[in-house]
């Protein structure tokens, strides 16, 4: 075999790989899958990966979407959702008391706001790919979640992903402080809708100041708000241990 059939050939299988781990993490038919896989295999030129490639990162947009809709419609219907006195909200089958230890709210209806605030906390936790600057100014992306850890400190969490996910590294690391409208990156503003691009950092305790990129205002939003209120959360509970 030719060196440009077999760098084909591996290309093809990379991003087999790649689009059998996105659709199973969305929940894609294992029938539905063996079709995709059959056609990234049967790749036979630069192009056909090319419209491989795009046709499965159209898809995952959709995906995406159909999720983000999802989701505000929870948002929607539990802003109004009455509730007892004395219960919390059940997010992905966990009891969210926003802070509070007593786990009570002080009316009958649940407010819209602690209900998002409650949702961010739990979306930064599982994680979501952002893009990440290192000192030297190189970019990577991370899968990155950041939540509160059973020792009462708020912590950043990256993980690496190699070859089709099959090497996994990851690091920990102490969040201090959020860094709020950090700079645009440098030629960033060129790329396909990078003047909706927003940027952030996290102050951590060994790393100093972590950089990541947002897609959008609303990214950039649930990051800086999220974190803020778990840095709260663990501030107001050093406070009351100290009383």
């Amino acid at each position: 075999m030719a060196k440009t059939d077999m760098a084909v050939a591996s290309a093809a299988t990379l991003v087999a790989a790649q689009c059998v781990e996105a659709a199973e993490a969305m929940g894609a038919e294992r029938d539905h899958l063996a079709s995709v896989v059959s056609s990234a295999v049967n790749v036979r030129s630069h192009d056909d990966i090319t419209t491989l490639t795009a046709a499965a990162a159209t898809a995952l947009r959709g995906a995406a979407t159909l999720k983000i809709r999802a989701l505000k419609e929870v948002w929607n219907i539990a802003a109004v959702a009455p509730v007892e006195k004395g219960t919390g909200i059940g997010i992905c089958g966990k009891g969210i008391n926003n802070g509070n230890p007593n786990g009570s709210y002080s009316g009958e209806l649940v407010l819209g706001e602690n209900f998002l605030g409650a949702c961010s906390q739990d979306l930064l936790a599982r994680g979501t790919e952002l893009l990440k600057r290192t000192r030297k100014g190189d970019l990577h992306w991370k899968l990155v979640s950041v939540y509160i850890h059973r020792t009462g400190v708020v912590m950043l969490k990256m993980k690496s992903k190699h070859v089709a996910g099959a090497i996994t590294k990851k690091k920990k690391n102490v969040v201090l402080d959020v860094c709020k409208d950090v700079p645009a990156w440098p030629g960033r503003h060129l790329f396909d809708g990078g003047e909706q691009r927003r940027y952030f950092g996290l102050k951590t305790e060994t790393r100093g100041i972590v950089e990541f990129e947002c897609k959008n205002q609303r990214e950039y939003d649930i990051w800086i708000q999220g974190v803020s209120r778990l840095l709260s959360i663990v501030a107001d509970r050093k406070s009351r241990n100290r009383k």
